[in-house]
């Protein structure tokens, strides 16, 4: 891969010391200095200089020693004990998607990269032109978060329930109205906070300026699944594109009680809009990055 960073011959734990002593430094020199923030992600494809998956480059070594700083003991921390210099990162699931996304937008030098996962819509536009990198046959991705509803009978209530007050605590940043908070709702860039209460010891949250949050007619139509080709409307097919394609949107069984699901991209294309876990990988579990105009 090409984008990288010399960091010479420093190891994964002096770059964690490095950082939480820049950290520290911070907050006592500068209190009321406010964090950094990545610039809200616009998908284009025409703006992506560089496209790579995310791996134990210099890079991977940076980005993924400041996100576990961060999330140390967390489901969202990413062993890399044994990996191989280049090789890619495996097993990644949505959390540790979060936690690095959380990890970019608090530190100025990683935002400097200009170096992010990639949308759910731009998962889709690059999968259209055939330029998602590598085989996307041989790899799965959880792209973001779908809200169906917050009921404590649905999965990951506590989580959806955390997710909803932040949705809600920055509604007028997001451009929502206080009905959208009832609609079902694709949230893309979201981020995370530590929270011992949690069962996976992080919440979702919205980064300002960074997280989409996006009500989305096609999330009403669960209790079955449905053929499309592309999903163009942020991520996923309009209504009116349901019923005719090759690929499978995989929607909830259930039209109640639903609660929050990750939305991912499986080996053989088709969408899910219907998983409940939150933590399950496996060795080909991958994250997209792109490196930006």
């Amino acid at each position: 891969m090409k984008f990288t960073r010399i960091t010479g011959n420093r190891t994964a734990e002096e770059i964690v010391r490095e950082y939480c002593k820049e950290q520290a430094e911070l907050q006592i020199n500068e209190p009321k200095k406010e964090k950094p923030r990545a610039e809200p992600i616009k998908a284009d494809p025409a703006s992506l200089s560089e496209l790579f998956i995310l791996s134990h480059d210099d890079y991977g070594k940076e980005l993924i020693a400041k996100s576990n700083a961060l999330f140390a003991g967390t489901h969202a921390e990413i062993p890399v004990q044994g990996l191989a210099d280049n090789a890619e990162i495996p097993n990644m699931h949505l959390l540790k998607r979060l936690a690095l996304i959380t990890a970019i937008s608090r530190d100025s030098q990683l935002n400097s990269y200009k170096a992010f996962p990639i949308t759910p819509l731009e998962s889709e536009q690059l999968l259209q032109l055939n330029k998602l990198p590598g085989d996307p046959s041989t790899y799965w991705e959880d792209l973001g978060l779908i809200l169906y509803d917050k009921s404590i009978k649905g999965k990951n209530p506590r989580e959806a329930r955390a997710l909803y007050e932040s949705i809600k605590e920055h509604k007028t940043d997001l451009r929502l109205s206080r009905s959208d908070l009832e609609e079902k709702l694709l949230i893309v860039n979201a981020g995370l906070d530590t929270d011992a209460d949690m069962p996976h010891g992080v919440k979702p949250i919205i980064l300002p300026g960074i997280t989409l949050v996006y009500p989305h007619e096609t999330l009403k139509q669960t209790g079955k699944n449905h053929k499309f080709t592309y999903g163009l409307q942020e991520g996923l097919p309009s209504p009116s594109e349901l019923g005719t394609g090759s690929r499978t949107l995989h929607m909830p069984s259930e039209n109640t009680d639903i609660g929050l699901r990750v939305l991912y991209r499986y080996r053989d294309l088709n969408l899910g809009a219907w998983y409940g876990l939150l933590t399950d990988s496996d060795s080909v579990g991958r994250v997209v990055c792109a490196r930006r105009k």
